[in-house]
């Protein structure tokens, strides 16, 4: 099977997706933190920081045939909120999405499994 996208850039985008999330988190702190308007809930580093964010994970999930990847973004932070025992497959067999290098590892397993 050739591989759709190497485990090392895989990683790089999904690192990249984090380091503006926390860009943008660190930009919104600064407004919250710098305005003497402290109601402007309206503002956000998206409206300075423009991404594709969206466009990026939706392309890797179309890759790999899964939503794995947007949960693993933004329900499991990115692996942060990853419990043992907190996503299983249809065998009720642990899926480990504690990083994007393991998210990775599963979504290749998957695919080959596919493919079988």
């Amino acid at each position: 099977m050739q591989m759709i996208i190497s485990k090392e850039k895989f990683v790089e985008i999904i690192n990249r997706i984090k380091n503006y999330n926390e860009l943008q988190d660190k930009i919104d702190d600064l407004f919250k933190e710098n305005i003497d308007n402290k109601e402007m809930d309206f503002m956000n580093a998206g409206s300075i920081c423009i991404g594709h964010e969206s466009v990026v994970v939706y392309l890797l999930e179309r890759m790999f045939d899964t939503d794995m990847i947007s949960y693993f973004i933004y329900e499991l932070e990115y692996g942060k909120k990853y419990k043992a025992g907190c996503v299983l497959d249809e065998d009720v067999n642990e899926i480990d999405l504690s990083t994007a290098e393991k998210l990775y590892d599963y979504l290749v397993q998957a695919l080959e499994s596919e493919g079988e």
